[in-house]
């Protein structure tokens, strides 16, 4: 089983805030549905043919969406 943590990257960029790369498309589509029902979570989601990116605005920090990442893993 490949390690889930290797499929995503946690980026900060100026113009979007923080933004999750997640390159497993099954993992992204369980994130998506633990933030819309366990955490009622504001995003933005754009999906690409091998990779989902997850914008969480620049009111949030990478510390925090990484925070979120690991509740989730967590949780599953």
């Amino acid at each position: 089983m490949n390690n889930p943590i290797s499929n995503i990257e946690i980026i900060e960029d100026p113009k979007y805030g923080v933004i999750l790369n997640c390159r497993d498309l099954e993992l992204a589509d369980r994130f998506e549905d633990f933030l819309t029902e366990k955490c009622f979570a504001l995003f933005q989601i754009k999906f690409e043919s091998n990779e989902v990116s997850f914008f969480f605005s620049q009111a949030s920090s990478i510390s925090k969406v990484k925070e979120l990442f690991d509740r989730f893993m967590l949780s599953s």
